[in-house]
């Protein structure tokens, strides 16, 4: 039988609380005095009705009213409620009679005469209703409060577990998104090596295999070191180099001492897809410039590419679903920490992101 962590964490205050309030008068008072005995008993009877006062509240009425959106039925089943438990406490008290004083007890009645008897007390523990109604309205505020704020707490968490379903959908996504051209492409460069230069067709299978062996199952983690990221990102530009005519200027300069960092994966390859994407054109003049390095305890990317003529329509995309997967990710993994500049003007497309090391998470 497997044991439920949050509804240990969620009762266990409850516990400690109950024990503390039902042993604390066997501590604070002598135990030894009559009236403290008559005390308590009517210190535990009276507990009881909190109790069922409370946890009434607690696990049926605001649940049932207070969350749905009743207001109005909330507090007519409370104040309903609130006046069955006053009812039924002082029919119970005047019934078990815990509001006279044992035989032991009386001392100093005897003044007394037979026609002259004290009068007895129509109430149990509280005779007058006002202090017991208003110590009940503190236990539905303070358990209606308590609730709440599990409530609050609860959806945080699913909130917090829905981001993180999000976020691997996401990855999930971004990485079917990685053009699969590329592969069919990468694939037609082998086979036209092969002919031509069998060393140069080895070096790209490895780096092809190398990349989908990332793909599938180093970046599956929430954090990849960032060495290999590095070297993704390289490989994957080598692998696009090979499509590029003389007309395209590709300039690269990824930096090879990287230190040993962790980084969630897949975070740089979209802006160079999209660089490739819509950055080059096989009639004009146009060029690819990406930087990646780290300084200062932060990792720098800059991406920069021309907007040919012919691509203009498509580049206004700035990438699609990929960038925007990308930028929801930035925001739940690092919230403000992370920057990202994106700039489209004058034929030019620029990527600037500031990575810390360190996580939010």
């Amino acid at each position: 039988m497997s044991i439920n962590k949050e509804k240990i964490q969620e009762w266990l205050p409850h516990i400690i609380g109950l024990l503390f309030i039902i042993i604390l008068p066997m501590f604070v008072f002598d135990q030894s005095d009559a009236r403290i005995k008559h005390w308590r008993y009517q210190y535990y009877y009276q507990l009881s009705f909190m109790i069922i006062a409370f946890y009434g509240n607690y696990l049926f009425i605001v649940p049932r009213f207070f969350f749905s959106g009743k207001r109005i039925r909330f507090f007519i089943i409370l104040l309903v409620f609130a006046v069955s438990l006053l009812a039924m406490s002082q029919v119970l008290s005047s019934q078990f009679a815990f509001d006279r004083p044992q035989p032991e007890q009386r001392q100093n009645t005897s003044h007394y005469s037979e026609g002259n008897k004290r009068p007895s007390r129509p109430f149990g523990l509280h005779p007058r209703l006002f202090d017991v109604g208003l110590f009940l309205i503190l236990v539905f505020g303070f358990s209606t409060g308590m609730r709440v704020i599990q409530r609050l707490r609860q959806k945080e968490s699913e909130q917090k577990e829905l981001e993180k379903v999000h976020v691997e959908t996401e990855l999930s996504f971004l990485k079917s998104q990685i053009n699969p051209h590329f592969f069919f492409n990468s694939l037609n460069n082998i086979y036209a090596l092969i002919a031509i230069n069998v060393d140069e067709a080895q070096k790209t299978v490895e780096k092809l295999s190398g990349l989908m062996r990332y793909l599938i199952y180093e970046s599956d983690g929430e954090t990849v070191h960032l060495k290999k990221e590095f070297e993704f990102t390289r490989n994957y530009i080598d692998l696009m180099k090979q499509r590029l005519t003389s007309k395209v200027n590709l300039m690269v300069d990824i930096q090879q001492e990287i230190p040993d960092v962790e980084i969630p994966p897949l975070i740089f390859i979209p802006f160079v897809e999209n660089a490739f994407k819509h950055g080059i054109s096989y009639r004009e003049a146009s060029f690819v410039d990406i930087t990646l390095r780290v300084k200062d305890d932060k990792i720098l990317f800059t991406c920069k590419n021309s907007i040919p003529k012919t691509n203009k329509l498509n580049s206004t995309e700035n990438g699609g679903v990929g960038i925007a997967n990308i930028k929801k990710r930035l925001e739940l993994l690092y919230g403000k920490s992370a920057q990202l500049i994106q700039n489209d003007k004058n034929d030019l497309f620029v990527v600037e992101l500031f990575l810390p090391i360190e996580l939010k998470l």
